[in-house]
């Protein structure tokens, strides 16, 4: 088909339905999840949110999204706890066996020394120092029931009978 010029018109409604297809394609790849057009690449941040929206609750266990962690991320109880009503105590820091081994928390940091960048989410709950003493907070946990990791043994230590605490352990992500 020809315009008044003699041009065809095929080529350009060829490219505007390109144009289309593609727009249409990666909105419901972003609406699966399959792209992530705004990834949550800071798990100081995360995990400093997550903590703030655990603060009120107890026995109530919030995961956050997806994350980025790479060895130029580290997440720290003091830092935590500067931005939170807890005291660092209060706050401990683990990770599940299933991460790399390049990966080391200590209770009050997590850190990463390898090169590479491993999406990974937070796991958090709060909970009484004696339900820690006595995992009684996995009954309330179905993702950290799910997780192999273990709480350092410093974690809690100066947190006194009946004063709440809070756990955030660091998973594979699964999304």
């Amino acid at each position: 088909m020809l315009n008044e010029r003699g041009q065809e018109f095929s080529v350009f409604k060829l490219l505007i339905s390109a144009i289309v297809a593609i727009v249409i394609l990666t909105l419901l790849l972003n609406i699966l999840g399959i792209i992530d057009f705004n990834p949550n690449t800071d798990p100081a941040e995360a995990a400093k949110n997550l903590l703030t929206s655990m603060d009120s609750s107890v026995f109530q266990e919030k995961v956050s999204g997806r994350l980025d962690f790479s060895s130029k991320n580290s997440i720290n109880s003091a830092a935590l706890a500067e931005s939170t009503g807890l005291s660092r105590n209060q706050i401990c820091l683990s990770k599940s066996d299933d991460l790399p081994v390049d990966f080391e928390a200590t209770g009050t940091l997590i850190s990463k020394t390898g090169a590479s960048s491993i999406r990974v989410e937070l796991v958090g709950i709060c909970a009484y120092k004696e339900n820690f003493d006595s995992n009684e907070y996995l009954d309330y946990a179905q993702q950290l029931s799910k997780a192999t990791f273990e709480i350092p043994p410093d974690c809690f230590k100066k947190v006194v009978i009946g004063e709440k605490a809070c756990l955030l352990v660091l998973i594979k992500s699964t999304k």
